[in-house]
């Protein structure tokens, strides 16, 4: 009888383990970015702004309104989230140094294992001899190997010259549990 019990509980756990994963999986985006970075131009178009950073090869296109009354200007250090289509990303947040939203992104969510997309971090180290990175995901503060090896040769990007303490976004899928594959890394 106790056996029964058991296999009952064990049953009952899987299952609402299974319908976590499932509701995380289902607030997950592959297509939305969060990134920081120095505002390099912008320009007003119409009732949205384009915007560039000093990385990366992105326009963000930022409605006027989700600006709210800051005024954005070159130089600015800015969080910009929002969804990828091609080289455009339609923005839906925008924080400064001073926001809460800057340093701890509500809409970031890791990319689940299984399945690709964005990841944000914080560089902890860099081993240019082994080809990797560790970051330190903004979501779950896990640390998690980037492999840069396979990554986009038609977008190269210097990935030796990120530093510890950088904030970079990736853009790839899970190799293993514990180690990402990059195909793009916006910094």
């Amino acid at each position: 009888m106790k056996m029964k019990a058991l296999a009952v509980q064990l049953a009952l756990v899987l299952t609402l383990g299974l319908m976590t994963t499932a509701a995380f999986a289902q607030d997950y985006r592959g297509d939305r970015i969060s990134t920081q970075g120095r505002i390099t131009s912008i320009t007003r178009d119409g009732d949205m702004y384009r915007v560039t950073l000093n990385h990366g090869g992105y326009t963000y296109l930022v409605p006027i309104s989700t600006v709210e009354n800051r005024g954005l200007q070159v130089g600015d250090r800015v969080r910009v989230d929002g969804i990828v289509n091609g080289d455009l990303v339609t923005t839906d947040l925008v924080a400064m140094p001073g926001d809460a939203r800057f340093e701890h992104d509500p809409e970031y969510r890791t990319v689940p294992y299984g399945q690709s997309g964005w990841m944000s971090g914080t560089v902890e180290s860099v081993n240019r001899h082994m080809g990797y990175l560790t970051v330190r995901d903004d979501a779950t503060g896990g640390v998690y190997k980037i492999d840069v090896r396979h990554m986009d040769r038609n977008r190269p990007i210097n990935v030796w010259a990120i530093r510890a303490g950088d904030h970079i976004s990736v853009n790839g899928g899970w190799e293993n549990r514990d180690t990402f594959n990059a195909l793009r890394i916006e910094y």
